[in-house]
């Protein structure tokens, strides 16, 4: 692990790392712009659903009017919201006062402070005597005037409305309740489809989206350098791969599928309340917005210092953890388990104590935030009550029970940034690193082609090489390869020997000479071709998940005659034919269920299987036994019939029969020659050689 990596988090929001993942949506726009329709969609049926609340309660649980005093050239200004009663008084909704713009003081006006019920004409004479009905003025088109006070039901004698007769007064009311309930589930079932839908399209996009990252992050790891995998731990690749590209898919179907819905929430309601619903209760709640910005601000910091202990402690922790478990044999071997416990335990205890702060700053700030909800609720409770009654305005009954359903719908966003801010900042940092990978140079494979048929002459001609600066690993290397001709490169430890198939390959680019392959220079040569030319069987060899067949042709389209054929002559057959299944016999993870030999073997079957003009040998039998060895020299022996082969060895009984032996010592040629006269100059080559077969010189 890299834990300086951790602490680098970069921004909150970082709106070029959003931009370019955005791009993987290029192909899915129409599925993010249905989803933003259905965001909009939804949100306007969440800002109706307590709007349908007021009217329930305004125009039909408590339908008051009230009576004012208007000059008949006021009269004919507002008739529309008008009825009249008598000269100059007229009956008006108690939520049509706000209409009357220019009346100042309107309240001043009212004839009484009586609120009053509309009672139909038909309908009261089918249920009321005519002495009740001579108690009530008439007003406009058949309607009673009734004192509101007259609808209260105690269940006495006394009560001029008994039950049922009330609700046949009020049949009217009742059948606009209905309709409105029918209306209200509609819009809860249009919220459940719209909010599925939404859910569904943001969510589909989103995992197209990390479809096509990955795929992109994987083709660019295939298309780097081998210095840059030198470079770079596999752990910390796969981690690009998996944990980070999972970090920016919970950013896609967490965040980017709520933001739509909450940044349309939020708008529509400093649209709507103020200019739709009552602009005095609005700025009642909007008065809350300052001091949770403050907090917002305050938790956001405080968040972030918290979130950056949290990933440092953790980073730790896994490096602890992955150190100990690879070491464990020898943890166990020296008796230091109570010491390892003890360090763990203190990182441990750090990494607690980090999650510790990180559950305090959420423990203060959720509970300020609902504070300010508690605040809101009570500020609309007292205000309203004071224009309702004390001070009556265009606040309503209705507009009071409304707003208050707005205070959950307004602060749930709000409640969202602590839920979302963790996951929002944890996203940008992955974004930052997987974009770091991805804008890693690729390896560039342009060059000249080979003609089909190559020769397989290689040339060394003035090669320098260092892996870093000036730390020379070749040093002015020249030599020859014929065409079918066996060349072996020895050397102790560290002498290049691996470094040259390293350039051979242009696995790395040499600083000064030339390599020539068939007399053309390597360096504008196309590398994939150029590799295509070259067979290598390693030290240790890789095998991938999959049977053995597949593991020899890779995935071409080699048929099964070939492959069989290639293992014959590599002498693999033979142990390919007693396993149950055969060529379909399974190999698992790198091979661990072969031994090294028969590992070794199927390297020699799939490099003779693509028949290159080039063989390259590097260590291929050092890690075998005597029998397994015997094996293999006679692959070799067959494998290099007509192949240009270059092999380097530690073990000098495999190099013997090579035409010819170039010595390396510290990246220079010191010897050069067959075996038999190397051993006759006593020189390098001699002095490794008598180390490896002392007893028999």
């Amino acid at each position: 692990m890299f834990t300086h990596e951790e602490e680098k988090l970069g921004k909150i929001y970082d709106s070029r790392i959003v931009v370019r993942l955005l791009r993987f949506l290029k192909k899915d726009w129409w599925m993010m712009a249905v989803g933003g329709l259905l965001a909009l969609i939804l949100a306007g049926t969440r800002l109706v659903m307590p709007t349908v609340r007021q009217i329930v309660i305004d125009d039909y649980l408590f339908k008051v009017y009230r009576l004012i005093v208007l000059s008949p050239e006021e009269a004919a200004k507002y008739s529309k919201y008008l009825l009249p009663v008598s000269d100059s008084i007229y009956a008006i909704h108690y939520q049509s006062v706000r209409h009357l713009e220019e009346i100042k003081d309107a309240e001043s006006r009212m004839a009484d402070k009586a609120q009053y019920y509309l009672l139909d004409q038909t309908k009261a004479k089918e249920v009321l005597s005519p002495e009740v009905l001579e108690r009530y003025r008439t007003i406009g088109e058949g309607k009673y005037l009734v004192p509101y006070s007259e609808f209260r039901h105690h269940d006495k004698e006394a009560d001029p409305f008994p039950k049922k007769i009330l609700l046949a007064l009020r049949d009217a009311d009742w059948r606009g309740l209905v309709r409105f309930s029918i209306f209200f589930v509609f819009l809860a079932l249009g919220q459940l489809i719209f909010g599925f839908g939404q859910q569904l399209m943001m969510f589909f996009a989103g995992q197209r989206a990390m479809h096509r990252l990955r795929v992109k992050i994987f083709a660019h790891l295939q298309r780097l350098s081998v210095k840059f995998f030198d470079q770079n731990p596999v752990g910390r690749l796969v981690t690009r791969t998996t944990n980070d590209v999972e970090k920016l898919n919970q950013f896609f179907s967490d965040i980017v599928t709520s933001f739509f819905y909450d940044i349309f929430l939020i708008i529509g309601l400093f649209i709507y309340l103020p200019i739709v619903q009552n602009w005095r209760l609005s700025l009642v709640l909007f008065a809350v917005v300052p001091p949770m910005a403050v907090v917002t601000v305050i938790f956001r910091r405080m968040l972030r210092r918290a979130f950056r202990k949290v990933r440092v402690r953790l980073a730790r922790i896994n490096a602890f953890l992955a150190e100990n478990l690879s070491g464990i044999k020898v943890v166990q071997i020296f008796s230091r388990e109570r010491k390892r416990l003890s360090d763990f335990n203190q990182i441990n205890e750090s990494y607690f104590r980090a999650h510790y702060g990180q559950i305090m700053v959420f423990a203060v700030f959720r509970p300020l935030i609902d504070f300010l909800a508690f605040a809101a609720v009570a500020a609309l409770l007292w205000f309203g009550a004071v224009w309702i009654k004390i001070i009556p305005t265009d606040v309503s009954i209705g507009h009071l029970a409304a707003f208050l359903a707005f205070v959950e719908i307004f602060f749930q966003p709000i409640r969202d940034i602590a839920e979302k801010f963790q996951l929002l900042q944890e996203s940008m940092a992955s974004g930052e690193r997987i974009f770091m990978l991805v804008d890693e140079p690729e390896e560039e494979y342009k060059g000249r082609k080979l003609p089909r048929s190559i020769q397989g002459e290689i040339e060394f001609k003035n090669v320098w090489f260092a892996y870093n600066d000036d730390d020379w690993v070749l040093k002015d290397i020249n030599f020859k390869i014929k065409p079918g001709e066996r060349v072996a490169i020895v050397g102790a430890t560290g002498a290049g020997k691996t470094s040259v198939i390293n350039t051979l390959c242009r696995f790395y680019e040499i600083q000064k000479g030339k390599i020539l392959v068939d007399g053309k220079n390597a360096r504008r040569l196309d590398k994939k071709d150029l590799r295509s030319r070259v067979g290598i069987v390693m030290q240790d060899v890789f095998l991938f998940l999959g049977d053995i067949e597949t593991n020899i042709r890779l995935r071409s389209e080699m048929p099964h005659q070939r492959v069989k054929a290639a293992a014959e002559i590599a002498n693999a057959d033979k142990f390919i034919s007693r396993l149950p299944q055969q060529y379909k016999a399974q190999v698992q993870e790198r091979g661990v269920n072969l031994s090294a030999g028969e590992r070794q073997l199927i390297a020699f079957a799939r490099a003779l299987a693509f028949d290159p003009a080039i063989l390259v040998l590097d260590e291929a039998t050092s890690s075998v036994d005597t029998k397994t060895e015997a094996l293999i020299q006679d692959a070799i022996h067959k494998l290099l019939e007509g192949h240009t082969a270059l092999i380097i060895a530690h073990r000098l009984s495999t190099v013997r029969d090579a035409d010819r032996i170039i010595v390396l010592d510290h990246g220079r040629i010191v010897e050069e020659g067959t075996h038999e006269a190397l051993m006759a100059r006593k020189g390098t080559y001699y002095g490794l050689y008598k180390l490896q077969f002392e007893h028999k010189i």
